[in-house]
């Protein structure tokens, strides 16, 4: 009689665990095969390059999907945080109204947005909506949108394609333009010096009526050296003729005695005038010449340099470019997207199944330890 009560006790609660387990099984179908509002997936695939400097004007696939793009990779993740950021949403705004286009209605209460949601609660459920995943070997960033109808499924891909572009194109300006606008400011500053230093040795050369004092000293350096040689060989001529006549205040004695001191006199003045300050003054007018061309040439050379600096910089901007590739263009959907009903289904089904497993495990454990 006792075997018999515990044999019946068994199959009534072998029939318990069955509709336990049935009961879920049943709500989960109905829910998620009938109650559960439709979702549309919309797919788009995209991939960040950079302009390489061995870019060729082709542009086929197999360089899209190359090893080159592996420069790109950390761009991508960049790109990858910033479509799943709040800016995002905020710029989504402009699109459609989320709250409207993804609020709840019907005899579905999970899906949507209930009316008047945090800012929080807005996010979270942006989120859930979007999947931004990035193969890092190809490069290519995949990118689904998750809608309740397929055109805003649709609006809402080509939405994230566009505020990927503008990144893209934000991200190209915040490298290069404050370093091409720091360069243009340093080519039109050492050109103005430039400028300022060739009008300074103008004025210099106007101011006293000379070109190259440089020239102009070593000129009268040479006229002093032609005086000298004079001097010589007069004093030549002088010593031949002294030789000649007995009376040495001969005419002719005098007067080449009166050349010598002529001469002699005339290169004390010109060696005078060379630094004497009220005379020609060389020593002054050539260290002033030679600062203002140190002056000039290095205005120069920081003005060509500056310039190639510019110049090789706005090269490079180009060839260090971001730009974006639309590997595969986002459609609009014709069916629904299936896969999150069965998906929802078997993943409340296994988990039912685990708990009750598990719960008919522990009830058998604590009647072997009763027994």
């Amino acid at each position: 009689m006792e075997l018999l009560k515990k044999g019946q006790f068994k199959k009534n609660k072998s029939k318990f665990i069955f509709v336990l387990f049935s009961i879920p099984v049943l709500l989960s179908s109905i829910y998620f095969y009938s109650i559960g509002r439709s979702r549309y997936l919309v797919r788009s695939d995209i991939i960040v390059r950079k302009a390489s400097n061995n870019s060729q004007n082709s542009f086929d696939f197999a360089n899209i999907i190359g090893a080159g793009n592996q420069s790109s990779i950390e761009d991508s993740l960049f790109l990858q945080t910033y479509l799943e950021s709040p800016q995002v949403l905020t710029a989504l705004k402009k699109i459609f109204d989320i709250e409207e286009v993804y609020r709840k209605k019907g005899l579905d209460l999970y899906a949507g947005l209930s009316k008047n949601p945090s800012l929080e609660e807005k996010y979270e459920f942006f989120k859930k909506q979007i999947s931004i995943n990035l193969n890092e070997r190809s490069g290519i960033l995949k990118i689904n949108s998750l809608a309740l109808d397929p055109e805003t499924a649709y609006k809402f891909n080509l939405f994230l394609i566009d505020e990927s572009e503008k990144f893209i194109n934000e991200l190209n300006q915040s490298i290069f333009l404050e370093q091409l606008d720091f360069l243009n400011k340093q080519v039109i500053k050492n050109s103005k010096r430039l400028e300022e230093a060739n009008k300074n040795l103008s004025n210099f050369q106007k101011s006293n009526k000379s070109l190259d004092a440089i020239s102009e000293a070593q000129m009268t350096t040479n006229f002093i050296s032609e005086l000298e040689s004079q001097i010589v060989k007069l004093k030549v001529e002088l010593a031949a003729i002294q030789r000649q006549f007995v009376d040495q205040n001969s005419p002719e004695i005098i007067l080449l005695k009166d050349q010598i001191s002529e001469l002699k006199n005339q290169i004390f003045i010109e060696r005078d005038s060379l630094v004497n300050p009220k005379g020609k003054n060389f020593n002054e007018k050539i260290i002033t010449l030679s600062e203002l061309k140190s002056n000039q040439k290095y205005a120069s050379d920081l003005y060509i340099a500056s310039l190639q600096a510019a110049e090789k910089a706005s090269v490079d901007s180009i060839q260090q470019q971001r730009f974006l590739a639309i590997i595969s263009e986002p459609q609009i959907p014709e069916d629904e997207w299936m896969n999150w009903r069965h998906r929802g289904f078997l993943t409340l089904i296994s988990i039912f199944f685990i708990t009750i497993s598990l719960a008919k495990f522990i009830l058998g454990m604590a009647d072997n330890h009763k027994n």
